[in-house]
């Protein structure tokens, strides 16, 4: 039985496939479906614009109750979309079907407010986003009131709904955007990870936490945050409410940076580009770095882009050194553990990954193909299926994650997390001077 199948408490009947059980598979088969519908959809003239038009406007400089009149066909097709999909899904592996849809229904509703508030222009300013609200609310939830059994079929589901969301994010990372920024991006965000890293397990060993817990540590706070953290924990099979853990961390400091790294960057009077970049190789989330960049300038953005972009695509090589090391290495230290089978890492292996490069080289050769307009008739949708799913994701998380079992932890994780922060946060300062501030290049005009 899987980590996944162990997390939902759901039956899974011993005989069934796993490529028809497995959420991993799963979210690959509806991953790719969405970006290939996308496509074909575009191809043949009749592009599925309508998705993108499902997410609220930024209000109040935008009439928010004229956008739901003109558009609200488009939030019914994503609910009937994302809900049909979903089920066909949850019904293969074995799932309720007659408790997943209305609970889906509760989380689509839910979904769609915490859209709205995360939407409101001054929220927004300050960078309280949909991570932010979906987080918090679902905290809210579940520490206050025990959730219903039919509800929690579709609450227990975070990884399906967050796995799927990743693949779809490959979609919007174009090769094309990191080779156009030469080596120094790249290297900036590989310096980071490697620091990253390297920070968390030496803590976690001074602390007396697992190899696990080291390195689901390391991939929130140097990759991507909660989708790293996710993709890593299941590669290596860590411990369900450590994965949590981190994830509360990412969204609680990636807030602080938006406000912190643009204010130090005007304080010690860096250059646009070279805070960029130092938010790009610092800030925990895509979100809460794009906010905390557009704060600055149209060129922060830039590199902060270009730098976070790098960071975001490492995700599937680590997934697979650390589903090997896991496999091979700490795995075997158990009690009466065995020879490890070369094929328990490919079980192993997070299949999800394989379907965000897929959608990140697809996306790559449309663009060669087709140019500019696939960012706005294939990107821009699947990017507003993405918001969906990762607002639902997070806010299963926070359903998920009992402030008894966090305490009950310490502070010591806190201690652990906050040096992978810093650390992040003093490489990425050197580096962005040295790669984007003119001392050893200046790729950026």
């Amino acid at each position: 039985m899987s980590a996944t199948q162990k997390s939902t408490g759901l039956p899974v009947t011993k005989k069934r496939s796993p490529l028809l059980a497995s959420e991993d598979w799963w979210s690959v088969y509806l991953g790719l479906f969405l970006v290939v519908i996308t496509w074909i959809a575009f191809a043949v003239q009749s592009p599925l614009n309508i998705l993108k038009k499902a997410i609220p406007v930024s209000w109040p400089s935008s009439a928010l109750m004229a956008h739901f009149g003109t558009n609200y066909t488009a939030y019914i097709f994503m609910f009937l979309l994302l809900g049909a999909i979903t089920s066909v899904g949850i019904a293969v592996m074995g799932g309720k079907v007659s408790n997943y849809v209305p609970a889906f229904t509760v989380l689509f509703a839910s979904a769609l407010l915490i859209l709205v508030l995360g939407s409101q222009q001054t929220l927004k300013k300050y960078g309280l986003e949909y991570p932010f609200w979906a987080l918090v609310i679902g905290l809210i939830i579940g520490n206050l009131w025990t959730l219903p059994e039919w509800l929690k079929a579709a609450t227990n589901r975070t990884e399906f709904f967050i796995k799927t969301g990743i693949v779809l994010l490959g979609a919007n990372l174009s090769f094309n955007v990191i080779i156009k920024g030469g080596v120094w991006g790249f290297l900036e965000a590989a310096l980071i990870v490697a620091g990253g890293f390297t920070t968390a397990f030496i803590v976690a060993k001074k602390l007396g936490f697992d190899n696990k817990f080291a390195a689901v540590l390391g991939a929130g706070g140097s990759v991507c945050g909660v989708s790293a953290a996710i993709a890593v924990g299941g590669a290596v099979e860590a411990d369900e409410k450590h994965v949590g853990y981190v994830s509360s961390l990412v969204v609680l400091y990636a807030l602080v940076l938006i406000f912190l790294l643009p204010a130090l960057g005007k304080a010690l009077g860096l250059t646009d580009y070279v805070t960029g970049a130092w938010i790009g190789g610092s800030e925990l989330a895509d979100a809460a770095g794009l906010a905390a960049a557009a704060i600055v300038s149209d060129k922060a953005v830039k590199a902060f882009s270009l730098v976070k972009l790098n960071r975001d695509v490492m995700i599937g090589f680590l997934c697979f050194i650390f589903a090997w090391i896991a496999v091979t290495r700490w795995d075997t230290k158990k009690a009466g553990a065995t020879r490890p089978d070369p094929k328990v890492m490919w079980d192993r292996f997070p299949k999800f990954v394989l379907a965000f490069l897929a959608a990140s080289m697809l996306v790559t050769w449309l663009e060669r193909i087709y140019g500019a307009p696939i960012s706005a008739n294939v990107v821009a949708n699947l990017n507003a299926i993405r918001s969906w799913l990762f607002v639902i994701a997070f806010l299963c998380i926070g359903c998920n994650t009992k402030i008894k079992d966090v305490r009950a932890m310490g502070s010591k994780p806190i201690i652990a997390f906050t040096a992978v922060v810093l650390v992040n946060v003093i490489m990425g300062f050197i580096l962005a001077n040295l790669f984007f501030g003119g001392i050893i290049a200046s790729p950026l005009k």
